[in-house]
């Protein structure tokens, strides 16, 4: 998982703005408004609570080593404050319609393993069929410790090259509650299967998912395959880089990301008219986004 902190100021986004944007095919926009004429994505709102306290974190990892395709996967999570919910999704491609591609074992503390079934698949064809899934883990996730997944499928579509596998990952969101804490909080969790070409510039509209008294994010997860380090990919929120560099760089292992950005944004410039929105620009590669997870404070005093 990536984890970055930034602020960006207004002096700071217009320096980025100058830097890049007279680069081709730039990640950063010269207009740091949203940007009209841009395919649309669309994903599914699978979890969205307001509360004192709430937070989310995302652990996950790529199946795929070298030229081969792991049985198991594991990583370790860290949190502080108790689960309120839990979310296993993860991502393949198979050869054909195969019923196993929304079945996996979950697997945590102590390696006692969970047979899960999928609440939520999405499929498209490719050079064979990419799936994602989801499902609701809760009773599963405890608090800290190793988690991790066996038996996710992902055929190769490949024969004889040199990636003979296109996507095989999986990421566990972890909403969390500090009791002590007074600070009211948005989590929002929308899931799907996007295809992403190289070349196009696509945005997913948020506003529609989230609360309407929530508009100042604070952090934003995005989870997703077949991002490749050096090619330049980048996510944007209402047309502002989120990060300086290279977004879509298998953070998580071979061909996989799984990143948490922790925000400090300039309120003016994130909150426009009350509207939202994620752009990826895939740049010099496909992408396929699966997972975006958004948490959202209040306006406080000074900013309303």
């Amino acid at each position: 998982m990536k984890l970055k902190s930034h602020n960006l100021s207004k002096v700071q986004g217009l320096a980025l703005g100058l830097i890049f944007c007279f680069l081709p095919h730039s990640a950063f926009a010269c207009d740091l408004s949203p940007i009209e004429n841009k395919t649309i994505m669309s994903l599914e709102k699978i979890y969205v609570e307001s509360g004192p306290g709430l937070d989310f974190t995302l652990v996950g990892k790529s199946l795929l080593v070298d030229q081969s395709l792991q049985k198991i996967s594991k990583t370790r999570l860290e949190i502080s404050s108790p689960v309120k919910k839990a979310f296993l999704i993860w991502s393949g491609e198979v050869k054909e319609q195969n019923k196993n591609a929304g079945k996996i074992h979950f697997l945590g503390p102590k390696n006692k393993s969970h047979k899960i079934t999928a609440q939520h698949l999405w499929k498209k064809n490719s050079t064979g069929i990419l799936y994602s899934a989801a499902a609701d883990v809760t009773q599963y996730v405890t608090g800290s410790g190793s988690y991790g997944v066996k038996n996710l499928s992902s055929d190769v579509v490949n024969p004889g090259g040199k990636d003979p596998y296109s996507v095989a990952g999986w990421a566990l969101v972890v909403v969390t509650e500090d009791r002590s804490s007074e600070k009211i909080h948005s989590v929002t969790f929308l899931a799907g299967l996007q295809v992403l070409k190289p070349g196009e510039i696509y945005d997913l509209p948020l506003t529609p998912y989230l609360p309407i008294e929530f508009m100042v994010p604070s952090s934003i997860g995005i989870i997703g395959g077949h991002g490749r380090a050096g090619n330049g990919s980048g996510n944007l929120l209402n047309g502002k880089a989120i990060s300086s560099k290279d977004d879509w760089n298998s953070s998580a292992g071979k061909f996989w990301d799984v990143d948490l950005f922790r925000l400090n944004l300039d309120t003016d410039n994130v909150v426009l008219k009350g509207k939202m929105a994620l752009t990826i620009d895939p740049l010099l590669q496909w992408l396929y986004p699966i997972g975006v997870v958004l948490e959202l404070r209040t306006l406080n005093k000074k900013e309303k």
